[in-house]
Order: C-alpha cells, then sequence, then structure tokens
C-alpha cells in the first residue's frame, strides 16, 4: 500500500489511467502474484488519491504471454532499463 501512495504521489499533475494486472507466476521467478483482495485495496488507495485505476484481467498465463513476459519458461530476460532520474526512488 505505501507503493500506492507512492504512485499517487509520482503522477499527480500527469493525466492517466492505470492499469493493475496480476503477475503471472513462472518457473525461476522468486515473484508470486498479489492476492485480489489487494490489488482491490490498492486501487481503492489510488482512488483515493485522485488517481484512475483499473483492474485487469490476466490473459495468455498458459502461454508465457502474460504481463511482458513472453518467451519460454526459464528465459533469460533482457536487463530492465534504468527510469529517468525524475522516477527513482531515493534510497
Amino acid at each position: 500500500i505505501e507503493d500506492a501512495k507512492r504512485l499517487i504521489t509520482l503522477v499527480q499533475g500527469i493525466p492517466c489511467k492505470i492499469n493493475l494486472i496480476s503477475f503471472n507466476p513462472h518457473s525461476g521467478s522468486k515473484f508470486q502474484p498479489t492476492s485480489e483482495e489487494r490489488m482491490i485495496e490498492f486501487r481503492n488507495v489510488l482512488a483515493a488519491g485522485g488517481s484512475v485505476a483499473f483492474l485487469r484481467l490476466s490473459r495468455g498465463d498458459d502461454q508465457m504471454a502474460a504481463c511482458g513476459q513472453l518467451g519460454k519458461p526459464g528465459g533469460v530476460q533482457p536487463p530492465r532499463l534504468k527510469p529517468p532520474a525524475r522516477f527513482q526512488v531515493a534510497g
């Protein structure tokens, strides 16, 4: 929920819509999908902060295609790009 609050601050003044899509679990990943209840809570925090947010259905998880994870299981992902300075979180 702290991430939702940070996201509100980040997009303040930027006309946008935020799509919330559950993580597509796959072998080799240390991440797990967020529960539907948690996603609803996250969306509600965004809405209370004035952001437009939608819960989206995940599709293509049977083909490793959901949530931008196109590829074969266990494949090497390209390195992430560094975000612009204004989007970085001090830490």
